[in-house]
């Protein structure tokens, strides 16, 4: 749909001029205060050239900061585009180090859990190594122990026993003699 076209009266320089704007009416009043500005900075730095020169000198310096506009526009287009593909690579590289954070952690459980399962089966060891040190213990003690043949023995044993203690008994009476005869 065309907008209605609309008629304004703006003073640029010395002169009054109808403009016609299809957009917003003020946004061209502003357009127009820009130019007249414009127009009386020339004529204030240059006050000796006439208004046909005046006006051509402002739009060359018009013109002139359009070039500049376009230019940082389109350097800060540049920079965005940067900016968007820089961030993207950081997206990228967070997504990986994310995979591989991951990938670490589920590496630390498995070893953790593994380690677990090696503790388990050392303290199993060490508690078979100590009922295997433990046993040997009471079988030498049951070792010890006297068997009933152990304890029978012939009359031949049961005399010669006896005759053993009292050929004992009589050196320990003739070594106190001795003694004695000697400390006197």
């Amino acid at each position: 749909m065309n907008a209605p076209v609309e008629q304004i009266q703006a003073r640029i320089g010395k002169i009054t001029y109808q403009l016609t704007t299809s957009d917003d009416p003020q946004k061209m009043r502003d357009i127009a205060a820009t130019a007249d500005a414009m127009m009386n900075q020339v004529a204030k730095k240059s006050p000796q050239l006439n208004q046909v020169a005046q006006a051509v000198l402002a739009l060359v310096n018009a013109v002139s900061l359009m070039e500049e506009s376009y230019e940082k526009l389109h350097k800060a287009r540049a920079e965005t585009e940067l900016a968007i593909q820089t961030a993207e690579e950081i997206k990228a590289e967070l997504i990986r180090q994310r995979e591989l954070f991951w990938q670490m952690k589920k590496e630390l459980l498995y070893y953790r859990n593994l380690c677990e399962i090696y503790e388990t089966k050392l303290s199993e060891r060490a508690e078979v190594l100590d009922v295997e040190e433990a046993r040997p213990t009471r079988r030498t003690r049951r070792g010890r122990k006297l068997l009933l043949g152990d304890l029978q023995m012939t009359i031949e044993d049961a005399l010669m026993k006896s005759d053993a203690s009292e050929i004992d008994n009589d050196c320990d009476s003739d070594s106190e003699s001795d003694l004695e005869i000697v400390s006197e």
